[in-house]
């Protein structure tokens, strides 16, 4: 009798190791996937957290001249670590508040340094209804709020 030797042949390895490159990209697929949800998530708190901010802020005649996250910041109006704005959104750029140039009773919420254009694009079409005007630039969302 001949003695019949076992193992696993290569076609076998390399179905086994392609199942496994699979399943590999599809996690990293869903993980990149609910990473930008969490930023997504994460500024839409964040300019919510502003917007209550902007109304404790705001003086009686409606004008926002003079607004700023350092000018909410110093009276508790937003967390007082976010300071100026710098470095505090999801994608590491900064948030800025300003009077609307054109109109001092609006004011402008400023996202900058967004690195997925896919969801600060996201983040411009969930503020549609929200604002005066919504619009998602080369990194930079721009949110005008009418006081």
């Amino acid at each position: 009798m001949s003695r019949r030797m076992q193992g696993f042949t290569f076609i076998e390895v390399l179905t086994v190791l392609a199942i496994i490159a699979l399943a590999t990209v599809g996690t990293l697929v869903v993980r990149d996937w609910a990473v930008g949800n969490a930023r997504v998530s994460d500024a839409k708190n964040q300019i919510v957290t502003i917007q209550s901010g902007v109304q404790l802020w705001r003086p009686r005649n409606g004008d926002f001249t003079g607004i700023s996250m350092a000018s909410m910041s110093a009276i508790a109006a937003i967390p007082e670590s976010w300071g100026d704005g710098t470095s505090i959104n999801p994608w590491g750029g900064s948030i800025n508040v300003d009077a609307d140039v054109s109109d001092s009773s609006r004011y402008v919420v400023t996202v900058s340094g967004i690195g997925q254009d896919g969801e600060g694009a996201r983040l411009a079409r969930d503020f549609t209804e929200y604002t005066v005007d919504s619009t998602y630039s080369a990194g930079t969302l721009t949110l005008r709020f009418q006081g």
